[in-house]
């Protein structure tokens, strides 16, 4: 059983690859093809690819670790023909540097024309590569663009992304050496590709290209949310200074109402008071007056007259309790004015010597 450990641990991740269909592409490979793309002299250019496809971990894993040009995609697929002269020629190139491989797709570069797919494109994978797995990798320097097809359910389905491993791939470094007719070729086999290193200077380019704007779209998405806010707040704000002013009026007006409140209650109090005085006032004269007069009568009558007219306790009470005492002082006086018309004179007795 297939394990995760024959995936590559040295990979760069191109767009965001999703799905049990994954596409890993070596790196002299991805150069090659990039350097196809990139030749000026002709609009189209092919090549055929050369991997395996695996089962790992439930996922179809399709490697492409090889390429070769074909000669016969250089002009217009209206006049690309795989005859069996071509396919002798292409299962040659296999045989000599990529024994090991399959044919695993193919790959096309139409300069201007973008990467996506139309009636000729499609017919020549049906009838050239057929088979589940089997790949259309495309390229259009022009725009910076590329993209991975894959024949799945009888279509091509446009991969959302891909991997780029890292190996030592003797294989494609022979062939891209013979193509170079030798130049180039270090004792290990390896060679040092000018093309490898001005695709992933472009690739840079373009990544930095995109993040800057992403970045630019960001600040517009913020700055449109910070205008937002800041015409919310003033909003709120315009909103709050009305309520607050209505407030203050009312405020104003309330305690205006209480202070008129307030004077009106002083006012009454200060009326009560004065009443209060005035009735205190007219209370304590009439007391007075009453007072001298009795004082009066007092000093008027004889302590014997006086003796003798003054009733008993009951009588008193009872008088006192039905004469008004505007009256009494008034028969006081008549009865001390005429006393020898009401007790008449009694003859002197003669009072008993003390013992």
């Amino acid at each position: 059983m297939k394990t995760e450990q024959q995936l590559p641990k040295n990979i760069r991740q191109i767009g965001s690859p999703v799905g049990h269909t994954k596409v890993y592409i070596e790196d002299y490979v991805i150069t090659f093809l990039n350097a196809l793309a990139m030749d000026r002299n002709t609009f189209v250019r092919g090549a055929i690819l050369f991997g395996e496809k695996k089962n790992i971990s439930n996922d179809t894993v399709i490697f492409v670790r090889g390429a070769i040009e074909g000669q016969n995609l250089e002009l217009d697929l209206d006049e690309a023909v795989f005859d069996d002269a071509v396919w002798r020629e292409i299962y040659q190139q296999k045989d000599r540097f990529f024994p090991d491989l399959e044919v695993i797709g193919w790959a096309l570069s139409r300069m201007g024309f973008s990467v996506r797919l139309n009636d000729k494109i499609k017919k020549t994978h049906f009838e050239n590569f057929p088979g589940e797995g089997k790949v259309l990798y495309m390229v259009d320097h022009l725009e910076q663009e590329d993209a991975f097809y894959v024949y799945r359910g009888q279509d091509l389905v446009r991969q959302n992304g891909y991997y780029i491993y890292y190996e030592r791939n003797d294989p494609m470094q022979a062939y891209m050496s013979q193509k170079r007719g030798g130049i180039g070729i270090e004792p290990e086999g390896m060679i040092k590709d000018q093309a490898a290193a001005k695709f992933r200077n472009v690739m840079q380019e373009k990544r930095e290209q995109n993040g800057q704007r992403k970045m630019l779209a960001f600040l517009y998405t913020a700055s449109t949310f910070l205008v937002m806010v800041i015409l919310v707040i003033g909003i709120t704000m315009i909103n709050n200074y009305d309520r607050m002013v209505n407030m203050e009026d009312a405020i104003y007006q309330l305690s205006e109402n209480l202070e008129e409140d307030t004077s009106l209650e002083a006012a009454a109090e200060e009326e009560n008071r004065q009443a209060l005085e005035t009735a205190q006032a007219s209370d304590g004269q009439g007391g007075a007056d009453t007072e001298e007069t009795s004082a009066d009568a007092s000093e008027e009558t004889p302590p014997e007259e006086a003796s003798a007219e003054t009733p008993a306790p009951e009588e008193t009470a009872t008088a006192e309790e039905t004469v008004p005492e505007d009256v009494r002082p008034a028969e006081e006086s008549a009865e001390t004015q005429n006393p020898t018309e009401e007790i008449p004179a009694e003859e002197p007795t003669a009072q008993p010597e003390p013992e």
